[in-house]
């Protein structure tokens, strides 16, 4: 029996069903974070709770990190498993949807006024814009190889 995102199993490496199933839950998981994550810092941000606001945006990055690791892995395994164009588009559109939410939220970062001064905020929005950088390269490897010769 293979495992799934949804039951919280590792998925089998040799079904491609169970590794875009993870990739699609992991990434969708990650974008509802940033999204509540961005709300939260919105919100500490109008309130000047600077303390809150900063953990909030270090707390999404390290989390971020930790996905686009766990995302890239999947991906590997995806690769090798024989995946139909089907399920390497809804691996691609889920990791595009991922990086997305990421960049905005790493842009929206660098427009608050960093509470301690240390540059903590600009950092976790480079860790996001990396982690970022990282799923696209993740996503292209997923794209159809070009048709070469047509014109």
């Amino acid at each position: 029996m293979t495992g799934g995102a949804d039951d919280g199993t590792v998925p089998d490496h040799r079904h491609p069903e169970d590794l875009v199933a993870a990739i699609v839950a992991l990434a969708d998981q990650t974008t509802a974070n940033a999204f509540s994550s961005a709300r939260a810092t919105a919100q500490a941000d109008a309130l000047g709770r600077g303390a809150d606001l900063l953990e909030q945006v270090c707390r999404l990055a390290v989390g971020a990190g930790v996905a686009t690791g766990e995302v890239s892995w999947l991906v590997g395994e995806f690769e090798s498993a024989d995946p139909t164009r089907r399920q390497l588009d809804a691996a691609g559109a889920a990791i595009a949807g991922m990086q997305s939410s990421l960049l905005s939220v790493a842009f929206a970062v660098r427009s608050i006024d960093d509470p301690g001064g240390r540059g903590e905020l600009v950092a976790a929005a480079e860790a996001l814009s990396r982690s970022a950088f990282q799923l696209e390269d993740l996503r292209l490897r997923l794209q159809p190889e070009p048709a070469l010769g047509r014109s």
